[in-house]
């Protein structure tokens, strides 16, 4: 594998945590409900009121496998003195499922339930939140508590893969050693998603040593010399079976697979991470461009493309010789919260790499 030249504060994993820190913030966003006021320690509850009591408002599942899926049963009893209807109940997680129709009535006295069902997305301590929304005029959002320790079945060495620079043009493969924590295993499929999706291909090699019981794999990713220039980030998913007393279940483990491919044009930054923004914030972000070799280079023209409005893009030579160009990203941060990315194409006069593109993302907090 040939590698180019590293700048001095090129940092790989530290643009790969932002990368994967900035989607889990917007992913793991939920549209919770807006509940209506409850009463306040001066206004004290009516015994004619309908009254919601939850039994077993915290649910710890104990250890559960992460291929499992456990179902738990929450009841719940109407204590008042008026009809209790549970209007909605509400996973702040992807990770439940409810049971249970919207808007049921409960006569005072009455009980009734509804069924939780965890499937883990990772391994590790794990708490979720369900919240049950009801007529309770003193209490009318309750929170039911789900808890598991969920347990890996793989593990694998490095834990993403991220190649840093590598030649454009040329073949580059990649490895990942993986390993199973419980018996019975085997891996079968890889897939990519992202800006790879097109051009990687990942193979599984079976490793495990003879008379083992847990067996191990190699993982090798191929990026073809057909990937694009650029930065290029995507998520591989390597999936296989464990057999159990109920017949075979899916087990996975997914990576974040990234690198930059640069060939006789070369940037300081593929990447501009535009990290944590204010709606609606300045956004002024350089870098510079510079052929390999340190001869003379042309930039024609630099164009915003698949981007929020309200950005623009400049390149100019910084010295005489135009070696060394100057790459202006600027504008402002979309007022809307959420992620955001987009792409700077660059005309430049060296063949093969007539285009190339900077990519850039960022996130913003808050806004309207």
């Amino acid at each position: 594998m040939t590698k180019i030249p590293f700048l001095d504060h090129f940092k790989p994993v530290a643009i790969s945590a932002f990368m994967a820190t900035s989607g889990v913030l917007v992913l793991s966003g939920c549209d919770d409900p807006a509940p209506p006021r409850p009463r306040t320690a001066a206004e004290a509850a009516d015994p004619s009121d309908p009254r919601l009591k939850i039994e077993n408002q915290t649910i710890d599942l104990g250890t559960v496998a992460d291929y499992e899926t456990r179902t738990a049963e929450v009841r719940f009893q109407n204590v008042g003195g008026d009809t209790l209807t549970i209007e909605r109940v509400i996973p702040t997680c992807g990770c439940t499922t409810i049971g249970f129709e919207n808007d049921q009535a409960f006569a005072p006295g009455e009980q009734g339930s509804f069924t939780l069902d965890f499937t883990p997305k990772s391994a590790g301590r794990q708490q979720k939140y369900i919240q049950v929304v009801s007529s309770d005029p003193l209490i009318p959002v309750t929170t039911v508590t789900l808890k598991a320790e969920v347990e890996p079945t793989l593990e694998a060495e490095p834990r993403f893969l991220a190649m840093g620079r590598l030649a454009f043009g040329e073949l580059h493969i990649g490895s990942i050693e993986m390993s199973a924590l419980a018996e019975d295993c085997s891996l079968t499929d890889v897939s990519f998603t992202g800006d790879l999706t097109a051009d990687v291909t990942g193979t599984i090699t079976e490793t495990t040593p003879q008379g083992a019981r847990r067996g191990t794999w190699r993982v090798d990713v191929e990026f073809p010399g057909t990937t694009p220039w650029g930065w290029q980030n995507g998520s591989m998913l390597v999936s296989g079976t464990i057999q159990t007393a109920d017949g075979p279940r899916p087990i996975e483990m997914r990576f974040v697979v990234n690198g930059s491919f640069e060939g006789e044009v070369n940037a300081e930054e593929t990447l501009l991470p535009l990290l944590s923004l204010r709606p609606g914030q300045e956004i002024l972000k350089t870098t510079t461009l510079r052929r390999a070799d340190g001869t003379p280079l042309d930039c024609t023209s630099a164009t915003v493309v698949k981007s929020p409005d309200g950005l623009s893009a400049t390149v100019e030579p910084i010295d005489a010789n135009r070696t060394r160009w100057r790459l202006t990203l600027s504008g402002n941060a979309p007022t809307r919260s959420g992620s955001f990315k987009g792409i700077v194409a660059i005309t430049t006069d060296i063949p093969g790499e007539q285009i190339i593109e900077i990519q850039f993302a960022g996130l913003v907090m808050g806004g309207s």
